[in-house]
């Protein structure tokens, strides 16, 4: 006589023995699905893409250029002279703008015979190829804003006609130009600096 209910028992833990491969194969591959979502996630939130739209960046920006935008700078360290960023237009935030950063809150700015001046000092500009042929200012920069202008001075719409930018409107820095290539984080703190008297 055989005991069948013995049989059974072990014809079923093999089976479920043959299978167990099977089920952590499963459970790693959904461990690595789980971690690229993740990773999707945090780049969206940390990093955006930018096509640029206009020459008033020329010629760091052109027309179309791609730019790629660290997204959590705003929240982690305050803002650099000279720095490229992405920001929502005052007048309508439905409308992105990309300018550079030239004066910092509690400055003063002042635009006058083609030049710029921060605190009465003029602001040395390797990046602008024309001088500006309009006066601004001189006026203090509030303490949440900051002033911005674009790189073709002359045919931009920024901080000399609208005024200074409040850090809410910010949307991050710009920080890599796909095309051209450029790396405008590295290149923005040397860029814009304050002549010494």
């Amino acid at each position: 006589m055989v005991d069948r209910t013995r049989d059974t028992n072990a014809s079923s833990t093999t089976s479920v023995g043959r299978f167990a491969w099977l089920w952590r194969t499963v459970l790693v591959e959904f461990r690595h699905v789980a971690y690229a979502i993740v990773w999707v996630f945090v780049i969206q939130q940390a990093v955006a893409a930018f096509v640029v739209q206009g020459a008033s960046m020329e010629p760091t920006l052109a027309n179309h250029a791609y730019v790629i935008v660290d997204t959590l700078f705003p929240a982690t360290r305050p803002f650099r002279r000279g720095e490229v960023i992405v920001f929502r237009y005052p007048r309508n935030p439905e409308v992105e703008y990309v300018k550079r950063v030239i004066a910092l809150p509690g400055e003063t700015v002042a635009i006058a015979h083609g030049a710029v001046f921060v605190n009465g000092a003029p602001l040395a500009e390797p990046y602008v190829h024309e001088p500006t042929r309009y006066f601004w200012g001189p006026a203090r920069v509030p303490e949440d804003s900051v002033f911005v202008l674009g790189d073709n001075r002359n045919s931009s719409s920024d901080s000399h006609v609208w005024g200074p930018l409040p850090a809410s409107l910010v949307v991050g820095r710009a920080w890599i130009s796909l095309a051209p290539f450029a790396n405008l984080a590295s290149e923005a703190p040397r860029a814009a600096a304050i002549v010494p008297r």
